[in-house]
């Protein structure tokens, strides 16, 4: 049952009776048929138009220009995210599954510098030599009769970039000699000490940083960044940054992992791909290893762009149920 009158959710907004009185029609489909209330919701707005009632509490909308209606700055209009769309996962005050945008927007803000152009520009060392490492590892399985998952490949790969970035962690899963396939399980109770002790760590150098009146070294790693920035101390408990850092490791591997897999397959696959963008590299990579090309230099290469943007826009994640906002206003038919 629901809180809300049931006249209010049956009138006014198309859409089976059934789906807006009772949450059961999509369990139906999404427990019962696996996973098929999508295409359920598909059938919908083929029958009812573009805006239809999927449950008591959410709309669904089928048209290309509601995006920039609903999904809009803070100065047009503060939209909360659905609350009880992506928690019950334990997280619940990490910026993910922040629900208020008041609180999002105090918890991401301090980290945007660390993330922005300029940030990520300051990692360049780092990101070569784990690409060096990665390029020296496929290089000596070169020759043998190993064949290599690409999608563990680039797991293990993003995860010690990640884990570099968000604290300083040594272990690589680039030394595994399988890559590391059960890399998505190796967030136990060990790894979340590890990050508590460095969280931990980064904030008793702050303090002695500023005992000496000297400056701490923030581009080391985000937890030492934020240590250093200005979000509100009531946002820096240890356990709600080890929340974050749960939240940095797994979205900064799956989906870094999965473009760069889907990118290179499709390369490998295509010849006449492979041929253009090899022919285009071969200036700029000729010293290489030796000298390794700035960021700069390679944003320069259209064709390469061409391939990441078109790689990107096949992976980004995208679902009729993506990332639902709380209307503050009423709606009507």
């Amino acid at each position: 049952m629901t809180s809300k009158p049931l006249a209010y959710l049956l009138d006014g907004l198309d859409g089976p009776k059934i789906a807006a009185a009772t949450a059961w029609y999509e369990f139906y489909y999404d427990i019962v048929h696996e996973g098929k209330y999508l295409f359920e919701i598909e059938k919908m707005h083929l029958q009812y138009g573009p805006i239809v009632r999927i449950n008591p509490h959410e709309l669904s909308i089928n048209d290309p220009e509601a995006y920039k209606l609903i999904y809009v700055s803070e100065n047009k209009r503060r939209t909360d995210a659905l609350d009880g769309f992506i928690n019950g996962i334990g997280i619940e005050d990490s910026i993910l599954e922040t629900v208020g945008h008041d609180l999002h927007r105090r918890r991401r803000k301090p980290l945007e510098p660390f993330f922005s152009r300029l940030g990520v520009s300051r990692l360049q060392d780092m990101l070569a030599e784990v690409v060096e490492k990665l390029a020296g590892r496929i290089e000596a399985l070169k020759g043998t009769p190993t064949v290599v998952r690409l999608d563990h490949v680039f797991s293990a790969f993003a995860g010690d970039v990640v884990g570099r970035i968000c604290w300083e962690d040594k272990e690589e899963f680039l030394d595994d000699p399988d890559f590391a396939p059960e890399w998505y399980v190796v967030w136990t109770s060990q790894r979340r000490n590890m990050v508590k002790e460095h969280i931990s760590e980064a904030r008793q150098a702050k303090e002695e940083h500023d005992r000496k009146g000297t400056q701490m070294d923030i581009k080391a790693s985000v937890f030492r960044y934020i240590m250093s920035s200005d979000m509100p101390e009531s946002e820096r408990s240890d356990e709600r940054l080890v929340h974050e850092g749960q939240v940095f490791f797994a979205g900064g591997t799956a989906t870094t992992a999965r473009t760069l897999t889907f990118i290179c397959y499709y390369i490998i696959s295509r010849p006449d791909v492979l041929a253009r963008l090899q022919e285009e590299l071969k200036d700029t990579m000729a010293a290489y290893p030796e000298r390794v090309p700035s960021w700069a230099e390679l944003e320069r290469l259209p064709y390469l762009q061409a391939l990441i943007k078109e790689g990107l826009r096949f992976v980004s994640i995208s679902t009729p149920r993506l990332s639902p906002r709380h209307s503050p206003l009423p709606l009507s038919k």
